[in-house]
């Protein structure tokens, strides 16, 4: 979204990435460098060249050889992420060649994520990931928050703020209502609580399935669809006996990984969607919810909780059991909120738009090429 929003300011940019793209990005895919350049996109050209690799860490050295020259050649580089193979690559190559580079973290430095590893990033961080981070000539966070969480780490570049983008057309037009429910509800008409996302141990599940054994304690006719790959698919056990230890499974589903329509019709048929994460970069399953209609109920832990909070699109509550079972009841209990709440989060979403994206990293970049300052819009309150 990041890249293909900033090729149409009309710039030419070619995505290397290791492995398969993600779910609706095929259409960008090509088979080498000169297709990527001839494909257009809005005002510019854009292409990704999938590079085959291996599952962990996205290994594919061969980038180092095969895309040597496009990096001579470029003009910038941008690295997103900070923890794969390509990333490395995309260094090193910067570095060989003299090229500028900037890094969008997407939300790898937040302190949980810290955690996580956190004797292999350790070692990673004291060989390659620092020198990374250090040597970027800007640093692109999505939000305030994100920006603020790496204060502790002093890194050395300026930062500009840029949100990732959201374009909300996809979900203008919903499915019917009733599909979702009549497969994995056998047409259950009472209120629907929806998980969307990938079930991983930074999502919170642990505590959302707590506050859904009061929930359905107090409104038994209230059922729990969780909905997302495994992500490790061990995590998958633990999601069950959660489940299993707060006696919810007669009123809980857990449906794997859901294609776009099956996205869709989950969003179509909830009531109200719920995200417990210990820290999210941007939250694209909240604006898709938004986008919907959905109020929603999230933790204050998200970088963007704030606007959340102050657009009235939902609760943005502290990470209790509790403080979520109250706010999911009162959606639950009062069909004019979640009304409102579902509009004020579609016409927020609309704030987010790509376009404004593509203007940012392309402004970002020229000022680094033309070595000019920043674009006041885009520099934190701090100057920094």
């Amino acid at each position: 979204m990041i890249l293909k929003s900033t090729a149409a300011q009309g710039h030419s940019i070619i995505l290397l990435m290791g492995g398969s793209p993600s779910l609706g990005s095929g259409r960008f895919v090509v088979p080498d460098a000169e297709s990527a350049l001839a494909r257009e996109e809005g005002n510019g050209t854009f292409g990704i060249i999938s590079i085959k690799s291996r599952t962990i860490w996205f290994l594919c050295p061969s980038i180092l050889w095969r895309f040597s020259r496009l990096v001579r050649d470029a003009d910038f580089v941008t690295l997103h992420s900070l923890y794969s193979f390509p990333v490395l690559a995309g260094y090193l190559l910067a570095r060989f060649h003299r090229k500028p580079y900037g890094i969008s973290p997407h939300g790898v430095l937040a302190p949980f994520q810290r955690v996580v590893s956190a004797r292999k990033k350790w070692i990673y961080n004291k060989v390659f990931a620092n020198r990374i981070l250090q040597d970027a000539s800007v640093i692109f966070y999505s939000a305030e928050g994100e920006r603020k969480e790496t204060a502790v780490l002093k890194l050395r570049p300026p930062s500009v703020l840029v949100p990732d983008g959201f374009d909300p057309s996809g979900f203008a037009i919903l499915p019917t209502r009733g599909r979702f429910r009549e497969q994995f509800f056998g047409g259950h008409k009472g209120p629907l609580v929806l998980f969307l996302a990938r079930l991983n141990a930074k999502k919170g599940l642990e505590l959302l399935i707590e506050a859904m054994r009061s929930v359905i304690a107090e409104r038994p006719a209230v059922r729990l669809a969780i909905v997302g790959p495994p992500d490790p698919v061990s995590f998958n056990k633990d999601v069950l006996r959660w489940v299993k230890d707060n006696n919810i499974e007669a009123q809980t589903v857990l449906t794997g990984m859901a294609d776009k329509e099956m996205r869709l019709q989950a969003f179509a048929d909830s009531d109200v969607y719920v995200l417990p994460s210990h820290a999210e970069n941007f939250g694209f399953t909240v604006f898709e919810a938004m986008a919907c209609g959905i109020p929603v109920v999230v933790s204050d832990t998200l970088n963007f909780a704030p606007d959340f909070a102050r657009s009235g699109a939902g609760f943005v509550v502290p990470r209790t059991p509790e403080a979520f079972s109250d706010s999911i009841q009162k959606l639950i209990d009062q069909p004019d909120l979640r009304a409102e709440m579902g509009a004020r989060g579609r016409n927020l979403v609309r704030q987010y738009s790509p376009k404004e994206t593509g203007r940012k990293v392309a402004k970002t970049v020229e000022s680094i090429l033309h070595r000019r300052p920043f674009p006041e819009d885009l520099v934190p309150k701090n100057g920094y």
